[in-house]
């Protein structure tokens, strides 16, 4: 199965080809550039090089959240147009699963996304079995959560903005390797082909914010 996945969740920007498990290409940038102005010229030259056409996918790929708000919200929309276009389905994959996919070969990992405000969107898994639910927590109390597991393996822009406070909390952590630190669109398409995304429609996709933006907060305080 062919899968182009995607993912603009964000300040690092990925797409990637796969087929089954094998990754074709991928290309990553993390330059400070708008998605809006990268997304579909890498789409274009990933296809251009590959010599991969749209109607030759069998599926596409899309990290729906959490992250940034305007990069989920560029993702999507780019991923549910192509996906209209050819008439294919698309797989909704969590942008902390597809995090938790970059590490292999360690008893416990933790993802950690900067959700701003001292807070981190997190999951976390040891032995393959879920310890930590999807959340946004202040990272104090997520270390506290994480206290009676050792060497544990953070991922994620959070685990490099918060290294010192991470280490000093818990020294015998690592902070993975920056080559596959953030994001990437290859492991979106993984959790696609492995069956832990949400397979759906180009009409029914749907961004995971996990949390009200700054806006909703606000109207919603102003309605009160």
């Amino acid at each position: 199965m062919k899968i182009l996945g995607v993912d603009t969740t964000g300040e690092s920007m990925s797409v990637a080809i796969t087929d089954e498990d094998v990754l074709g290409y991928e290309v990553f940038t993390n330059i400070g550039k708008k998605h809006s102005q990268t997304l579909m010229l890498a789409i274009d030259q990933m296809l251009g090089i590959t010599g991969i056409s749209l109607e030759q996918l069998d599926a596409f790929a899309v990290s729906t959240g959490p992250g940034s708000f305007t990069g989920i919200r560029i993702g999507t929309a780019a991923v549910s147009a192509l996906a209209y276009a050819q008439q294919k389905p698309v797989y909704a994959v969590n942008a902390l699963d597809a995090l938790l996919e970059n590490v292999t070969g360690s008893a416990t990992v933790c993802a950690v996304m900067d959700a701003r405000r001292g807070e981190v969107y997190t999951k976390a898994e040891h032995n393959g079995e879920l310890i930590i639910h999807e959340s946004a927590l202040p990272l104090e109390e997520l270390l506290q959560e994480l206290m009676p597991y050792e060497r544990v393996v953070f991922v994620g822009d959070a685990a490099a903005k918060y290294e010192d406070v991470i280490l000093r909390k818990k020294p015998d952590s690592t902070i993975l390797h920056q080559q596959f630190l953030l994001q990437r669109a290859s492991s979106v398409c993984m959790c696609a082909w492995k069956g832990k995304a949400q397979k759906t429609t180009h009409d029914a996709l749907k961004p995971h914010y996990l949390r009200m933006s700054q806006a909703e907060r606000l109207k919603r305080n102003e309605g009160k």
